[in-house]
């Protein structure tokens, strides 16, 4: 018999339910919690079988993901401000604090954009140049920002860069347009068993994508044959973010109490050094 040396394996990380998500799984329960994007008393439903993207809120509809990037907005906003805020609505009713989404839609983008200083944004392809407004929407190119250097407080992106062809230009980009202490709050693919992204294309000297696995597909609002998958991250993304200059903070965050659930829970912090 070995010494069980598993027992002390602290890396790689792997994920497995709790004993009230595999409840909430197999008896499609509801689930009572306060709501980080709307700040409502509300029921969970909708549990599905990919807890990350169900488990809607009854009030704004929201799905787990978006609830996970919520809580850890509230937290950036409340030590940037000194201000106590629990939810997206209370982010909302204050004027000192500049928040780019990099989305013109769904449930955070529906709290902020009573904000003085939301700024948001699609992207509508390569004919277009950042900062034009495309089908009353701002275009932006997250590798090519138009945004003054130092001008935002904080940027969300939720699965977005998986499909940028360089993600790493544009954390680049969100670096630069920052002010010094900013973050950039988001969600990403995440393999937590591996050490190295994960390249599904890439780009020739042509400028031309080129395949290296399966073409993946997700599903995307604005286009309906989905956003091509161009990399799935790892720890690798770190220490490449680090080397950008960002200090990288990655939550896995457990709160059923604000509906918050999953083996995957996962929200990264990266703020401007």
């Amino acid at each position: 018999m070995g010494n069980q040396l598993d027992t002390f394996v602290q890396y790689p990380i792997y994920p497995s339910l709790t004993r009230l998500e595999k409840a909430l799984l197999r008896l499609r329960m509801v689930w009572p919690a306060k709501c980080p994007v709307c700040g409502s008393l509300t029921l969970i439903t909708d549990v599905g079988r990919s807890l990350r993207e169900s488990c809607k809120c009854m009030r704004c509809r929201c799905t787990n993901r978006q609830r996970q990037i919520a809580y850890v907005v509230c937290g950036a906003v409340s030590r940037m401000t000194g201000a106590t805020v629990a939810s997206l609505k209370d982010v909302a009713r204050l004027d000192s604090v500049v928040i780019y989404n990099t989305e013109a839609g769904r449930q955070i983008h529906d709290q902020l954009a009573v904000m003085k200083d939301y700024l948001c944004s699609e992207y509508f392809g390569e004919n277009f140049k950042s900062g034009d407004v495309v089908e009353g929407k701002m275009h932006q190119d997250l590798m090519d920002l138009s945004f003054d250097d130092g001008s935002i407080d904080l940027v969300i992106s939720s699965d977005v860069f998986e499909h940028i062809p360089d993600p790493y230009r544009a954390h680049r980009e969100i670096h630069r347009v920052l002010k010094q202490g900013g973050a950039h709050i988001f969600t990403v693919p995440f393999y937590q068993t591996e050490f190295v992204d994960e390249d599904r294309t890439i780009t020739d000297i042509r400028g031309n994508t080129v395949f290296v696995k399966e073409p993946l597909y997700h599903g995307d609002p604005m286009r309906s044959d989905g956003a091509l998958v161009h990399k799935i991250f790892s720890l690798e993304m770190l220490v490449k973010l680090g080397k950008i200059g960002f200090r990288t903070n990655m939550y896995k965050i457990y709160k059923p109490s604000s509906g918050i659930l999953g083996p995957n829970a996962l929200v990264f912090e990266a703020v401007k050094g």
